[in-house]
């Protein structure tokens, strides 16, 4: 054995070469030779891995994505079959069970690693599915988060989307908007935290979910998240926790910003709710109408003012695409100008999305209406790096300008 790092050992075993064990707090990376890397949780969930250039990723549902780079250097990402998924996860055990097996010949070996390996052997693919569908007795399904909240806590205070209109989002139709009531996700986070069990400290901060949870009414959401603190520490250590979110999250639509004063803005602030997340999609009028969105472009300006004023940070979300070829230079010039307009400032991001057509059946149908074409992907491309361009005087007050592949989301 060698220690190669503050938390990594190495040894070497004739079958695979150098073998990594990164041993966190909260997590186990297995690495042999850097060629064949997979991770697990806490619990010893497999939770994804890379393996010859192809990485997989597991969702807390059990899916399993799938990416890798196509002959033109874009990134591919599919949920393979369930034949694939149990082939990745049986080979992924053998691998682990051949490695603990062959540890037994060292005599410097780590007890917690030992019962880090023994966890992840508890958990083949029936169990992993099993542990799939507890996932959906507790949540409703997690369709999107933003890229710097993958590894959120997600907590449902609310289910679905109050707007649940736009016509290029079809997130939230399985599902009618509906607020909990405080027993309830009291006992929605304690269905949570059995679930997560030692893997919760992974997360990294609280996730308010569904579509836009900050309309649920002050009085009520005050409530919610209050519950939140009692429950969970938030940005400073508790008692009898060994981990600290650093922060509560949430999207919120531009028409329910609106409702909001900058009195209850400061309020949430107080609790902790650090970014809010808000859709503009364009900045350009027409196209506005078209995806069916509420608000405007101008009043997301208003909304932001006041969110920052507030002193909490904002994520705002573009979508690129959107219009097709009809619409191309208009999206442009005027999603930059209504940013550019933003008191933007360090802690913001702007996420610039690609927009995906799968099904948007609503929105397919207007643009056919009105005979815009769709961008091909090496037109996206290039909007995408025009929007940056216009943008990229933000970058030097610390704000961040990203992309945002919703095709890329598991939870």
């Amino acid at each position: 054995m060698e220690k190669v790092g503050e938390n990594v050992v190495k040894f070497f075993i004739q079958e695979f070469g150098n073998v990594y064990f990164n041993i966190q707090k909260y997590s186990t990376t297995i690495s042999e030779e850097h060629r064949f890397i997979y991770y697990f949780d806490a619990e010893g969930r497999f939770m994804g891995g890379f393996f010859d250039g192809v990485s997989y990723r597991r969702g807390l549902d059990n899916r399993l994505m799938k990416k890798f780079f196509d002959s033109d250097k874009f990134k591919v990402k599919v949920f393979v079959d369930k034949d694939e998924k149990v082939k990745v996860i049986e080979d992924v055990l053998q691998r682990v069970e051949k490695i603990k097996k062959a540890l037994s010949n060292f005599e410097s070996v780590d007890e917690d690693l030992l019962l880090r390996l023994d966890d992840i052997l508890k958990w083949n693919y029936e169990n992993l599915e099993r542990d799939g569908f507890k996932f959906f007795s507790i949540y409703k399904p997690v369709s999107i988060l933003p890229p710097d909240q993958y590894l959120s806590l997600v907590l449902q205070p609310a289910e679905g989307c109050s707007w649940n209109k736009c016509t290029f989002c079809s997130f939230y139709q399985d599902r009618k908007f509906r607020i909990k009531s405080p027993d309830e996700f009291r006992e929605h986070i304690k269905k949570v935290k059995e679930f997560f069990g030692r893997a919760i400290g992974l997360r990294k901060s609280i996730f308010l979910g569904d579509a836009n949870a900050l309309i649920i009414p002050q009085k009520r959401l005050i409530e919610l998240i209050k519950i939140i603190h009692e429950e969970f520490p938030i940005s400073q250590s508790k008692d009898d926790f060994d981990y600290v979110f650093d922060g509560i999250y949430s999207f919120l639509d531009i028409f329910g910003a609106e409702r909001k004063s900058i009195a209850e803005y400061i309020e949430l602030k107080n609790l902790q709710v650090k970014r809010i997340y808000i859709g503009l999609e364009t900045g350009d009028p027409e196209l506005f109408k078209y995806l069916n969105k509420p608000g405007s472009p101008d009043e997301c300006v208003e909304v932001v003012e006041t969110i920052k004023n507030a002193g909490i940070n904002v994520g705002i979300i573009v979508l690129a695409g959107a219009g097709g070829k009809s619409f191309y230079e208009k999206h442009i010039k005027n999603t930059v100008e209504t940013i550019l307009k933003m008191p933007l400032s360090d802690g913001d991001i702007v996420y610039i999305s690609p927009l995906v057509l799968d099904e948007a059946k609503e929105y397919v149908k207007i643009m056919d209406e009105i005979g815009s074409q769709i961008l091909n992907k090496f037109e996206l491309r290039e909007q995408i790096n025009e929007i940056k361009n216009g943008l990229k005087n933000l970058i030097t007050r610390g704000v961040k300008i990203t992309l945002y592949d919703i095709q890329e989301f598991i939870y």
